[in-house]
C-alpha cells in the first residue's frame, strides 16, 4: 500500500486515484528517465503545435468547435496558442506599430485632444531628461505594455460576438474561446502579410487591404462553421465584426499611448 504525499490517501498502484499524484521511485531520478521525460514533453508539444496551427489556418472555426465539443487532447488550449502567436508577432514585428503609436507620431502639442507635449515637458523637468530621452523611454514602455496587455483584448472582442450571436446555447466562455482563436490567427497573419509587404514594397501600409480581406473571409468561414449560421448571415456579421474589431483595436492603441505617457 502507498500513501499519497499530496492528499494522504492510502491506495494501491503507482498513481493516486484521488489527485493523480505519482508514487516517486529511485529510478525516477535517473538521467535516462529525466531526459526521456524532457524528450517526451518536447515531442508532445511539437505534435500539438503542428496539429493546432494546421487546424487554425486550414479549417477556420474548427479548432473552437472541437474545444467546446470536448476534443481537446490533440491540440493546445486557446490561451497557449494565443501566447505563442503573441510571441511570434512581437519577435518578427517588434518595430511594427499596430498596437501603439510611436513617439515620432505621438509627440505633438495636441494628439486627439491629449496635451502630449505639455506632459512630456513636465517629465523632462522632473527626471532631468532631454526630449529625445523621453521619446526613447516612451517607445520602450509603450512597446512592452502593448505586448503584455494584448491578452485583455480577448474579453473586449468577445463582447461583439456575444451580441451578434445572442443565444443561450453559447455561454460567454464559448465566445471567448472563439475570439481567442480568431485573434491568434490575426497575429500570425499580421506577421506573414506585413513581412511580405516589407519584402516586396517600401510601404508597409500596402498590406492593409489584403489583411482586411483575409481577416474578413476568415471570420465569415469561422462564424459559419462554429455558430452554424447560413452564409448570408455569416457574411453580414463578418463585416459588422470587422468594423468593431478595427474600432476596438484603435481604442486599445490609444489606451496604451495614454497609459504609457501618464506612468512614465
Amino acid at each position: 500500500m502507498n500513501t499519497c504525499k499530496n492528499c494522504s490517501l492510502t491506495f494501491e498502484g503507482k498513481y493516486c486515484p484521488s489527485c493523480g499524484e505519482k508514487v516517486i521511485e529511485n529510478k525516477d531520478f535517473s538521467m535516462a528517465h529525466i531526459f526521456g521525460q524532457a524528450i517526451g514533453m518536447i515531442t508532445n508539444l511539437d505534435s500539438k503545435l503542428y496539429s493546432t496551427l494546421k487546424l487554425l489556418f486550414l479549417r477556420p472555426g474548427q479548432l473552437s468547435l472541437y474545444n467546446i465539443q470536448g476534443i481537446r487532447v490533440p491540440y493546445m488550449n486557446p490561451i497557449q496558442i494565443f501566447l505563442i502567436s503573441n510571441v511570434i508577432f512581437f519577435i518578427f514585428l517588434s518595430d511594427i506599430d499596430i498596437f501603439r503609436t510611436p513617439s515620432v507620431w505621438f509627440f505633438q502639442e495636441d494628439f486627439d485632444g491629449i496635451k502630449v507635449m505639455e506632459h512630456v515637458r513636465q517629465i523632462m523637468i522632473e527626471k532631468n531628461l532631454t526630449q529625445e530621452n523621453v521619446a526613447i523611454l516612451y517607445d520602450q514602455i509603450s512597446s512592452n505594455l502593448a505586448k503584455s496587455l494584448l491578452i485583455f483584448l480577448i474579453p473586449f472582442l468577445s463582447i461583439p460576438n456575444m451580441v451578434l450571436h445572442h443565444n443561450k446555447k453559447y455561454q460567454a466562455g464559448k465566445h471567448i474561446i472563439f475570439t481567442t482563436h480568431y485573434l491568434s490567427f490575426i497575429l500570425i497573419l499580421l506577421v506573414f502579410i506585413l513581412q511580405m509587404a516589407m519584402t516586396f514594397s517600401t510601404n508597409k501600409w500596402s498590406a492593409i487591404i489584403p489583411l482586411l480581406i483575409v481577416a474578413s473571409v476568415y471570420y465569415i468561414i469561422s462564424n459559419h462553421r462554429f455558430y452554424g449560421e447560413r452564409w448570408h448571415i455569416s457574411i453580414t456579421k463578418g463585416l459588422i465584426f470587422l468594423i468593431i474589431f478595427v474600432v476596438i483595436t484603435q481604442i486599445y492603441k490609444m489606451l496604451i499611448n495614454v497609459l504609457t505617457l501618464y506612468t512614465m
